[in-house]
């Protein structure tokens, strides 16, 4: 074949076809790959060159051979599968036709470990891998998205200029593009950005709860686009106000939706790496527990029946739930770039913070002019809780704070997010805590051993009720 392509895509899923239209919109030649699977997927890659007239040039393949011969050299291969086995499967036949110096990019879904194992793996062959975090949705991979990369340096400075044609641009017109490190640094942002989108998506749900159960009068959806237009706004934000305006027969749609929710599995992984980093990303956590508690249904509704719930019907101002939101999603942000920074301590990665918020502040979920402010707040690398920004908001919205927890408690309306958040930021400001207690019942059943606070040179110590201190 004499005329190669510049880029290789292998699989025309929603992802894998809107990327495809997105490169080739930005005139890079394409092989498209999908797998052929008689009666099921057939002709998948030829259908959607048909289908959509910017992929008309490109080439469309079901084998896997003549896709990458019809590939320029190095190959830029980027692959768009189910992450797991279906990734290791495609690899396995893909790596034996590549030569030293290919690139070949995972921009599934993939747990950061897993891309650390094939990144060290394909080094071994010559290969240079990169895993590349893809946030936006299908829209999002269609007009420009989040991309979050990590992996053989090398390996972006030879597919940079495709990527960031593709990517959204933020406010400054700079590519929401960012190259973060060796190995799996790409996927740990992109799973930290995910579990920060849980906690978003549950203090959304939060808030309409609270609407729900205080009995206010005023129309919610109104409300939350009136948030929109102010310091608040956000895409989640944005699209919850726009989807609670969808009726059916005058009934809020959404109340016909089954209150189980669903997870792919990012929000555990974001859970887990904390508990292994050793970091209190309690909002992330707690999002996830809600999911969970959401998905017993039978159990809720039995439970419902026998401890009734009787209803103090008492309304709360619109604004004093909007500080308490507000406050609550700075917790969350806190955590979620406290983690980043000690991952890249731990890993070795050289992330900048500022430059991670620049990334995620077009073309991804969590996108919020929370997120542009954080793009300056981050450049000394001090704490989001330490700024001006969050000490006025805190002034100003303290009291509101604890008055809608306790106003939630005497409702008994479940806030999981929002009173976490609260409990988090107390928690962290105590200079003093109740720490010493645990050290001594450690001591006390297991001779574990303590430091005093009057005597910090010498090592561990046991108390008074220890055996090895008895004469």
């Amino acid at each position: 074949m004499n005329n190669k392509t510049e880029w290789g895509i292998a699989g025309m899923g929603v992802m894998g076809t809107s990327l495809s239209r997105n490169f080739a919109q930005k005139g890079i030649t394409l092989s498209l790959f999908n797998r052929y699977l008689k009666g099921s997927e057939e002709q998948v890659a030829n259908k959607k060159k048909q289908r959509y007239p910017e992929l008309n040039t490109s080439l469309a393949f079901e084998e896997i051979s003549p896709f990458v011969s019809s590939l320029e050299t190095p190959r830029k291969i980027l692959l768009m599968l189910p992450a797991g086995k279906p990734t290791d499967a495609f690899l396995d036949q893909l790596v034996p036709l590549l030569q030293v110096g290919d690139v070949v990019m995972d921009g599934g879904n993939t747990h950061y470990l897993h891309t650390e194992k094939r990144a060290k793996a394909l080094q071994k062959k010559g290969i240079l891998f990169l895993g590349i975090g893809v946030s936006g949705g299908e829209e999002g991979a269609l007009y420009g998205p989040s991309l979050m990369i990590g992996g053989a340096l090398k390996a972006f400075e030879l597919v940079k200029n495709g990527l960031i044609k593709i990517a959204a641009k933020n406010k400054t017109g700079k590519a929401c593009c960012g190259y973060f490190g060796a190995g799996g640094a790409g996927h740990f942002v992109k799973m930290v950005h995910n579990g920060i989108e849980y906690a978003e998506m549950q203090l959304l749900a939060e808030v309409y709860a609270l609407s729900q159960s205080k009995g206010l009068n005023d129309d919610i959806q109104s409300e939350l686009c009136q948030w929109n237009t102010t310091s608040s706004k956000s895409y989640l934000l944005e699209i919850t106000a726009r989807l609670l305006n969808y009726k059916e027969n005058q009934v809020p749609f959404v109340e016909l939706i089954q209150d189980q929710a669903s997870n792919k599995g990012t929000g555990a992984w974001a859970t887990a790496a904390g508990t292994t980093l050793g970091y209190p990303n309690t909002l992330m956590a707690t999002a996830l527990h809600a999911r969970y508690i959401s998905s017993f249904k039978s159990k809720r509704v039995q439970f419902a029946e026998h401890y009734a719930t009787e209803k103090i019907v008492e309304k709360i101002s619109f604004t004093q739930l909007k500080m308490s939101y507000d406050l609550s999603r700075w917790i969350n942000h806190h955590q979620g770039f406290e983690m980043l920074n000690l991952a890249a301590k731990e890993y070795h990665w050289k992330l900048n913070l500022s430059e991670v918020a620049a990334v995620w502040a077009e073309g991804c979920i969590i996108k919020s002019d929370l997120i542009d402010l954080c793009i300056d707040l981050l450049k000394d690398e001090k704490s989001l809780l330490l700024s001006t920004e969050f000490k006025i908001l805190l002034e100003a919205g303290k009291d509101a704070w604890k008055k809608t927890l306790q106003q939630a408690i005497e409702n008994e309306t479940a806030v999981l997010c929002m009173q976490n958040s609260w409990s988090y930021f107390a928690a962290l400001k105590t200079e003093k805590s109740a720490a010493n207690i645990i050290q001594a019942q450690r001591d006390y059943f297991g001779a574990h051993g303590f430091h005093r606070i009057d005597n910090k040179e010498v090592g561990l110590q046991h108390g008074p009720w220890s055996s090895s201190n008895q004469n």
